[in-house]
Formats: C-alpha cells, sequence, structure tokens
C-alpha cells in the first residue's frame, strides 16, 4: 500500500495478508485491531489488523490504493467515514447497508472486488436485547443520525413500538420518513423527553476531545422516567458523562463496549470467512 496517504506509520511487510481499520485516528485507541488480533493469532495466521488515521483530503486515494492491493482483505470503518465510504462503493454494498447509507465493514466479494456492509445496526439490537430482552413495547428516541445513527434507528425502528430520531439537520428527518421513523429537531428535545423509553446516544459526544460532555443536561435526564433506559454506543470511556449523571439518577444504563465487539464478530467473519463460526469468534474476542 501507499504508506504516504495515511497519518500514522505501520508495518505491515512480514505479513501474508493484512485487513485495516480506516479511520480519522484508529491508531488513538480503537479497540478492533486487539480483537482481531486475537482471533488471528488463535487461528495461526499471518495476518493482523492495522490501524490507518486518514484526512478527508486523502480518504478516497487511500480505498481505491487498498482496492488494488491483493494483501489487504478488508476490515472496518470508523468515524467519520462510515457514509464516504458506502458511496465511494456504488452498488457494491449489502441491501441493508444501502438502506442504512453508510457501511463500517469491508470484505472482499467472490471475484477479488472490495464490497461493504453494516454491522453496527445489527450489533446494536443483539446488545440491547441481551441485557433488556425485547423493545416492542418501547418508544425509542434515537440521538444523532450520522453512519452509526442510521444503523442503529433501522434496527430499532423495525422492532420498537415507536422511534423518534432528533437531529439537527433536515437529513434526519429525511432518513426518518424512510424508515418510517418519527424526527424532531434537537431544539425539540424537551418536547419527548419524558414520554420515552429507551434513549440511545448515537453521536460523538462523549467522545475524544467531548469526553467531558453529555448530549443530555441533568435537567433533561432528571425528566426521563425512571423505567427509563440509556443506551450509549460509545465504548470508550466505558462510562461516559451521560451514562453517569443517568446512574446517580437512578437510570437503567447500558455502554458500548458489548456492541463494539458484536459488531466485530459479525465484520471479522465478512472479512476472512474463517473457518471458525460465531461463538467460537465471539469467545475469543470476549477474553480480549
Amino acid at each position: 500500500m501507499n504508506f504516504s496517504l495515511i497519518e500514522n506509520q505501520i508495518n505491515i511487510a512480514h505479513l501474508d495478508k493484512y485487513a485495516a481499520i480506516i479511520g480519522e485516528n484508529p491508531s488513538n485507541g480503537a479497540r478492533s485491531p486487539k480483537l482481531w488480533n486475537a482471533v488471528f493469532s488463535k487461528s495461526g495466521l499471518n495476518c493482523v489488523m492495522v490501524p490507518l488515521d486518514v484526512t478527508k483530503d486523502k480518504i478516497i486515494d487511500l480505498l481505491n490504493n487498498l482496492s488494488d492491493d491483493d494483501d489487504f482483505i478488508g476490515g472496518a470503518i470508523a468515524v467519520p467515514y462510515k457514509e464516504v465510504v458506502a458511496e465511494w462503493l456504488g452498488g457494491n454494498i449489502t441491501l441493508e447497508a444501502k438502506k442504512i447509507g453508510a457501511v463500517n465493514c469491508l470484505y472482499r466479494d467472490p471475484n477479488g472486488g472490495l464490497q461493504g456492509t453494516n454491522t453496527d445496526g445489527e450489533a446494536s439490537l443483539v446488545t440491547f436485547k441481551n441485557k433488556f430482552e425485547s423493545i416492542k413495547s418501547k418508544s425509542i428516541m434515537i440521538l444523532g443520525i450520522g453512519g452509526a445513527g442510521k444503523a442503529v434507528a433501522s434496527y430499532f425502528a423495525t422492532s420498537a413500538n415507536s422511534t423518534i430520531i432528533i437531529s439537527r439537520s433536515k437529513e434526519g428527518k429525511e432518513y426518518a420518513d424512510k424508515i418510517n421513523a418519527r424526527w424532531g429537531n434537537w431544539s425539540q428535545i424537551d418536547d419527548h423527553i419524558d414520554t420515552v423509553d429507551v434513549v440511545v446516544n448515537c453521536t460523538s459526544v462523549g467522545f475524544g476531545d467531548q469526553e467531558m460532555a453529555s448530549p443530555l443536561s441533568e435537567e433533561q435526564i432528571a425528566n426521563l422516567k425512571k423505567s427509563t433506559i440509556v443506551f450509549d454506543i460509545i465504548y470508550q470511556p466505558v462510562k461516559t458523562k451521560l451514562l453517569e449523571i443517568a446512574d446517580k439518577s437512578g437510570i437503567s444504563t447500558l455502554n458500548g463496549l458489548e456492541m463494539n465487539l458484536e459488531q466485530a464478530v459479525l465484520a471479522y467473519q465478512y472479512a476472512v470467512k474463517p473457518n471458525k463460526n460465531l461463538d467460537e469468534i465471539r469467545k475469543i474476542m470476549t477474553q480480549i
């Protein structure tokens, strides 16, 4: 690959094949390489997932370069490029990813071309059900409608009693119409906050340089029903400011750690096509 297209340094010369997580700065603590590499190691494969930090002006060139590199098997797409990569792939994405308009997983098709899919939505719903069971009777509020938000909203809207998407742009309204959900502007949160059963944070507020911030104020969280569940898909930190405040208010919470693991399990199977089943992959990754 062309190393001048990335901002960090990697060494893949010794590998038979390699996978990658592509984003703005996945080298700054992304979890996927640890999870994937544990399975590569257990499987005796001379393959490693590496982080590729790339700027917005070079992402397309990097994708073109990786597409032509036979040693690249695929991998994960991190913020903020899930929608960019979906657009670059054109028609080479699964029906679910096409509906969402974002991909978080790249893999090779039988002809060697790059394909994309989205494992975020499925992973989010599986994770929620593992802890809180069915959402059929629940009213859901989704905060944010980026690549991950679209994936989560798509799956939750299919199963929940009702779903409202909260965003700052009209793109959120268009997507809400597409999946038969309601939409509200960010300024209208207070009009709905005391009626919902589940709040899912799909924004980046609470992560990175916004780690000390919460998408909801203490007052808004206090206005939630005590039976409400707050699910923050951020996994680093494990307890975001949003979850910290919700915990103190006696509200049930769920972080993004298990969702991150589950999407990695699904994505690994797409890209590697291993001789291990999902349970075996999950067992190895769970130990990390």
